[in-house]
């Protein structure tokens, strides 16, 4: 167990040296986010219509955006073939880093959702639907963005190709969790959404490690 936690904070102290990756996700996510009440019809029932899309999709292009960095750097330098031969197993360390670069990338676009979400006349518990919302989605797209970043590892150029391969995996969450936040602001019940989501990221934190594991494997090959 004291490996994991060294390999933790090890990650933590990656990412403080590494701030401009977490803030260039934030500050793609807010800017997405505030576009369309600045570009198009204020009106407060257009706002809280698609609330929902766009916080989805605000974090999901702030995802594809850092997925590139998830194992390049730790490839390049050895720190995956380490992990590899080391004694410890190979899928609890990478369920670790996983752990670790959700924190400094997702965790924050959660906590800035809530100034964002006031911005389209969202309130109350409304607000904290978003949120919660987004911490499920977010659980699951970091183990999906794990698993291509992991099979794309040995590409040079490999933005165009984890797009193509994310974008349709990635699609009910972001249906789901759109319906979910509308579901909450129109008063209708969203346990049906959240169940999904629920579900899906229980099985992507049993199965992502897993298959992540396998995929970089592969790579180091």
């Amino acid at each position: 167990m004291e490996s994991y936690f060294q390999l933790f904070f090890r990650e933590t102290k990656v990412a403080v040296k590494r701030w401009t990756d977490v803030l260039t996700g934030i500050i793609l996510f807010f800017l997405t986010a505030i576009l369309f009440p600045l570009i198009s019809d204020s009106g407060k029932d257009f706002l809280l219509s698609i609330v929902g899309p766009i916080m989805m999709f605000s974090s999901f292009f702030a995802s594809l955006l850092s997925m590139q960095n998830m194992f390049k750097a730790d490839f390049q330098n050895g720190t995956i073939e380490q992990l590899l031969l080391s004694k410890k197993s190979f899928v609890g360390l990478i369920f670790t880093k996983t752990l670790a670069f959700w924190l400094f990338t997702s965790l924050p676009l959660i906590l800035v959702s809530g100034l964002i979400a006031s911005i389209y006349f969202v309130t109350g518990k409304d607000i904290l639907i978003i949120q919660m919302t987004l911490f499920l989605s977010t659980m699951t797209m970091i183990n999906i963005n794990a698993f291509t970043a992991a099979i794309t590892l040995g590409i040079r150029y490999p933005g165009a190709l984890m797009t193509l391969i994310i974008t349709p995996i990635t699609l009910p969450i972001l249906i789901f969790g759109s319906k979910a936040i509308e579901n909450s602001i129109l008063g209708l019940d969203i346990s049906g959404p959240l169940y999904f989501l629920t579900g899906m990221m229980m099985l992507s934190l049993f199965l992502g490690p897993w298959i992540t594991a396998s995929a970089l494997k592969i790579s180091m090959d």
